[in-house]
C-alpha cells in the first residue's frame, strides 16, 4: 500500500493513546483514515486488545472488511474480520472487526464491559446515523462508569456543524491534510427545475465527451437511477458501462460500480449519498450532483414517516465534489447555482432529531437507563421519546414503569426491530394454530426489513404478492436465519402459512395501523386517527380492513399513500389478539327526532369497527348521551345567567389575586373538558335535552367551589357592595376585574375609589346621573372630585336643578333623595 497522508499522524496517535483514552481525527476521504490506520494499529503495542472499526453503512463495511483483509493477504475472517446484520465473519485469530453501529449496540448489551475489546474507533461520525449516536452514547457510558481503559476515537472527514468537541472536551485533538488533487466546480442551474434529470443526463454526456476517467454521478434515490440509466443507454459510447450504487443491489453489482472497469473501458457511477463517504470507488475524475437527497422524517402527531427529497448541506457538497480529485485533478458539476450554494445548510441533521425513536427508547429500557442519563452528541427529542414509549406500551413491550416486559425483554433478545420481533415470536406461538405462520412471518419481516423484493413492478400494494418472491436472495437468506433461530425452539413447518395469513400477523406488529375502508374504498381510517389511501386502480381498493406496514406521508396531502399492506380478517384478528379490541357503550340523541338511540361499539384503536342497537337503556346511557350534546352544541346550551358568568369570573380573580388558596378552573374550555366531573351527578333522572333548562346552574358551578373557601370568596370578592347611602348594588365582574353602576349623589362622602381582594382589585366606578345614564367611568375617585367633578357639576346643575350637586362631594353626605338647591 502506498503511503498515505494519515501515516504521518501515526506517531502522534500512539502517542495520545499512551495518556487519552478519548481522541478525535479529522480526515479528509482519501485519507486512509478507514484503511491504513486500523491495519497499522494491529501492530502497536498500546492497543493490546481486540479493534472494533465501526462503518455507518453495511456496504462500506464489506467492502472495507474485505480490503484489509486483501491488503494483509488473508481472507475475511481471520485477522480481518465482519459482522453486519445477518452476517458474522470472525475467528479466533480475529483482531480487528469491521462492524455497523447496531452491532456495536447488541454488543455493549450483552457484554456492558466490552471483555478483550480496547479500542472502538467510529468513522464517518459526520453522517450523524441514529445508530451512531446510540452506539456511541452507549461506549461512552461503559467508558466512563466501568472501562475507563477502553479507547474510543471518533473519526470524521469535516467536523464542521458537528458538536464533537463539545461531547469530549477532554479529547486529544488530530487533523490530516489528506491527499487530494484540485477539483474544479462548475454551476449548472437547469432552466426548468421540474425537468432537471433531463439536464443532468445532458451533463454527463457532455463530460463523457470532453473528460477522460471514470464519472460519479449522485441521484437522490433508486428511481433517479433507473431514469438516468435509461436515457443514457440510448446514446451511449460502447465503451462506458452504466454501474448503479445503492445499498439495495446484489454484492455482485455493487462491485461493478466500486471496482475499476477493465482496461479500456469507462464507466459512469449512479449513485445515492451511499457513495459520499466510506466507499472508495476507484479511478473517478469528474462529478455530477444533483444536490439532492432522499431523507426520511417520522411525524410524531400521525405516527407516519415521510420520505423527502430535499437538498443537501454545505458539508456534503464538498464531501461529494472531493470524490473527484483522489488521483488525478478533478472537475465535479453542481445542478445548482452559485448563489443557492451560500443558502444550503452548513450540515445535516442529526437522523436523531428527526427519526422514529421506537428501537432506541427499547434499546435504552433493556439498557436499564433513561435519554436524560446518558451523554448524547444531540439529544434525543422529548415529545419523540414519549411517543415511542407509548408505542412500546402499547405493544407490551414496555409496563407502565418504562420496564421491560419479558415480551420486550425476548423481542430485544432477538435482535429485530420491535414491529417485527414482536411479530415473529407472536407467529411462533401462533404455529399450533396456523402451521407455517412462523416462516411465513419471516419472510414478511424480510420484505419489510430489505425491501421490496418486486420493486419497480406496477404491482398496488398487496403484500401477498411479494412473499413468493422473498424466499430467494437477500430476503431469502434473511428469512431463512429467523427460521433457524425461532423455528428449531417449535419444530417449526418450513412451508410458509397461506398469504391469507400476512394481514393478520401485520396486524400483531402494527395495531396502529390498522386501516377501516371509507368514502366508497378511496379512504381509509387508521387506528392511530390519521388517514391513508391507496393509488388509484390498485387491487385492494375497496377491501374492508387492511393492516398497513408501509406508507409516507405526502406533502400538502393530509393522508398518507399506503405502499404495503394486506387484507385483514377482524374475526382472525380478534381471536388471537382481544386485548386490541374495547367495547363502549355509545348514546346520543337524534338531531331531528331528539329520540334517545344507543349502541354498543366495538372499537380498535380510533375505529368503530362493529355497532350494536341497544335497548337495554340505563340511567348511564342518557347522561352519555346529554354529555355528548352538550359538548357537540357547546356549554352556551346550559342555563346560563348574569349570576353565573359574574361567578367564574370571581373564582378567575380569586386564582390570581387570592392565590394561597386552592381555587377551582371554572373556564368553559375546563369546564367543558370534565362535565363527568361536576355535572353528572346532577343529570339523574333527565332523559330528555330540555330538561337541562331546569338545572341550577349557579348552585352547581358553586358547589364546585370548596366550603371551607366559600367565605373568602364572599368577603374579598362579594356579589354586591353597600355604597354610602346603605344601598346595596350588584358588582359587575369581567375578566379582567369588576365594576359597580352607582348614581353619583349615592356616592357622596367616598373619598377614595372601594377596593376588593384585600386591597389588590380596584373597583371601577360607573358614575351614573339622576336618570341613571353615565357620567364617568374612573377607577380613581379621589382625582375624579378634584378635577373632573367641576365640569360635571356645572353641566348637571342646569340638567337636574333640583338635585344636590356640592362642591366638596367627598365631604357631603350622600343621598337617594331630590333636594332643593339653595
Amino acid at each position: 500500500m502506498s503511503k498515505l497522508p494519515i501515516v504521518d499522524l501515526f506517531d502522534p496517535i500512539r502517542h495520545a493513546l499512551q495518556s487519552h483514552n478519548q481522541l478525535i481525527l479529522q480526515a479528509p476521504t482519501g485519507a486512509g483514515k478507514s484503511t491504513a490506520l486500523p491495519l497499522a494499529m494491529l501492530d502497536w503495542s498500546q492497543i493490546d486488545g481486540k479493534i472494533l472499526l465501526l462503518e455507518p453503512r453495511r456496504l462500506a463495511a464489506r467492502m472495507i472488511a474485505r480490503y484489509l483483509a486483501t491488503q494483509l493477504g488473508e481472507k475475511v475472517g481471520q485477522r480481518v474480520g465482519l459482522r453486519v446484520r445477518g452476517e458474522t465473519r470472525v475467528g479466533p485469530e480475529t483482531r480487528l472487526e469491521v462492524i455497523t453501529e447496531g452491532v456495536l449496540t447488541r454488543m455493549i448489551q450483552a457484554d456492558p464491559e466490552l471483555e478483550g475489546v480496547a479500542l472502538i474507533l467510529f468513522d464517518e461520525v459526520h453522517e450523524r446515523h441514529l445508530a451512531t449516536d446510540l452506539a456511541l452514547a452507549l461506549a461512552l457510558e461503559v467508558q466512563g462508569g466501568l472501562r475507563d481503559d477502553l479507547r474510543v476515537m471518533l473519526m470524521s472527514a469535516t467536523l464542521e456543524g458537528q458538536p464533537l468537541a463539545q461531547l469530549l472536551p477532554d479529547a486529544v485533538l488530530l487533523e490530516s491534510e489528506g491527499r487530494s488533487y484540485p477539483v474544479s466546480v462548475e454551476y449548472a442551474a437547469p432552466a426548468n427545475p421540474s425537468f432537471w434529470l433531463n439536464d443532468l443526463v445532458a451533463q454527463v454526456r457532455r463530460q463523457l465527451a470532453a473528460r477522460d476517467g471514470n464519472i460519479l454521478v449522485f441521484l437522490p434515490g433508486m428511481g433517479e437511477i433507473r431514469r438516468a440509466a435509461e436515457q443514457l443507454a440510448e446514446r451511449l459510447p460502447e465503451e462506458v458501462l452504466i454501474c448503479p450504487l445503492y445499498g439495495q443491489l446484489a454484492p455482485k453489482e455493487q462491485d461493478a460500480a466500486v471496482q475499476p472497469p477493465a482496461p479500456g473501458l469507462r464507466k459512469v457511477v449512479l449513485a445515492t449519498n451511499i457513495a459520499e463517504s466510506s466507499l472508495t470507488i476507484e479511478g473517478i475524475s469528474v462529478v455530477v450532483d444533483a444536490g439532492l437527497q432522499r431523507r426520511a422524517s417520522f411525524n410524531l402527531r400521525s405516527g407516519q414517516s415521510r420520505l423527502e427529497t430535499v437538498r443537501i448541506s454545505r458539508a456534503s457538497a464538498a464531501q461529494r465534489a472531493g470524490r473527484a480529485g483522489r488521483l488525478m485533478p478533478g472537475h465535479c458539476v453542481r445542478l445548482w447555482s452559485e448563489a443557492m450554494q451560500q443558502g444550503l445548510a452548513e450540515a445535516e441533521t442529526a437522523e436523531i432529531q428527526r427519526a422514529d425513536l421506537t428501537a432506541l427508547v427499547l434499546e435504552l429500557a433493556a439498557w436499564g437507563s433513561t435519554a436524560q442519563e446518558l451523554a448524547w452528541l444531540t439529544p434525543p427529542p422529548a415529545n419523540a421519546l414519549i411517543k415511542a414509549a407509548q408505542l412500546l406500551t402499547q405493544l407490551g413491550l414496555l409496563g407502565s414503569e418504562g420496564k421491560l416486559t419479558r415480551l420486550g425483554r425476548q423481542v430485544h433478545e432477538l435482535g429485530a426491530d420491535p414491529r417485527q420481533g414482536l411479530m415473529l415470536l407472536r407467529a411462533a406461538q401462533l404455529e399450533a394454530e396456523i402451521p407455517g405462520a412462523l416462516k411465513l412471518a419471516c419472510l414478511i419481516a424480510a420484505v419489510i426489513e430489505e425491501g421490496d423484493p418486486l420493486r419497480g413492478r406496477d404491482l398496488g400494494a398487496d403484500l401477498g404478492r411479494r412473499l413468493s418472491a422473498a424466499d430467494a436472495g437477500r430476503h431469502g437468506q434473511m428469512a431463512k436465519r429467523w427460521f433457524e433461530q425461532l423455528g428449531r425452539r417449535i419444530k417449526a413447518r418450513p412451508v410458509a402459512a397461506h398469504h391469507s395469513e400476512a394481514g393478520l400477523l401485520l396486524a400483531l406488529a402494527y395495531p396502529d395501523r390498522i386501516g377501516q375502508c371509507r368514502d366508497q374504498g378511496l379512504r381509509y381510517q387508521l387506528s392511530n386517527g390519521s388517514g391513508a389511501t391507496l393509488a388509484e386502480q390498485d387491487p385492494l381498493l375497496g377491501t374492508p380492513f387492511l393492516a398497513v406496514a408501509s406508507l409516507n406521508e405526502r406533502a400538502g396531502r393530509s393522508d398518507g399513500l399506503i405502499f404495503l399492506a394486506a387484507e385483514l380478517e377482524l374475526g382472525a384478528l380478534e381471536a388471537v389478539a382481544p386485548h386490541l379490541f374495547e367495547r363502549q357503550r355509545q348514546a346520543e340523541f337524534d338531531r331531528k327526532s331528539g329520540v334517545l338511540r344507543a349502541e354498543l361499539h366495538t372499537r380498535l384503536g380510533a375505529l368503530i369497527v362493529a355497532r350494536q342497537p341497544l335497548t337495554d337503556l340505563e340511567p348511564e346511557d342518557h347522561q352519555r348521551a346529554l354529555l355528548a350534546e352538550i359538548r357537540r352544541r357547546g356549554l352556551d346550551c346550559l342555563p346560563w345567567n348574569d349570576k353565573c358568568r359574574a361567578l367564574q369570573h370571581r373564582v378567575a380573580l380569586a386564582g390570581r389575586l387570592l392565590s394561597e388558596q386552592d381555587w377551582p378552573q371554572l373556564d368553559d374550555g375546563q369546564l367543558l373538558a370534565t362535565l363527568e366531573q361536576w355535572l353528572v351527578p346532577y343529570l339523574n333522572g333527565i332523559t330528555k335535552f330540555a330538561a337541562l333548562a331546569k338545572l341550577d346552574l349557579y348552585g352547581i358551578l358553586k358547589n364546585r367551589i370548596p366550603w371551607a373557601i366559600q367565605a373568602l370568596l364572599a368577603q374579598e370578592l362579594p356579589e354586591q357592595m353597600t355604597v354610602p347611602t346603605g344601598s346595596t348594588l350588584a358588582l359587575h365582574y369581567h375578566a379582567d376585574g369588576v365594576r359597580l353602576a352607582v348614581r353619583v349623589q349615592e356616592i357622596y362622602g367616598q373619598s377614595e375609589t372601594p377596593r376588593l381582594a384585600r386591597g389588590q382589585l380596584p373597583v371601577t366606578l360607573e358614575l351614573l346621573s339622576p336618570a341613571r345614564r353615565p357620567l364617568q367611568i374612573t377607577e380613581d375617585l379621589a382625582a375624579f372630585w378634584q378635577g373632573a367633578w367641576q365640569d360635571v357639576k356645572k353641566e348637571m346643575r342646569g340638567r337636574y336643578p333640583k338635585h344636590l350637586w356640592p362642591d366638596d362631594p367627598a365631604n357631603t353626605l350622600p343621598t337617594r333623595r331630590v333636594k332643593k338647591h339653595s
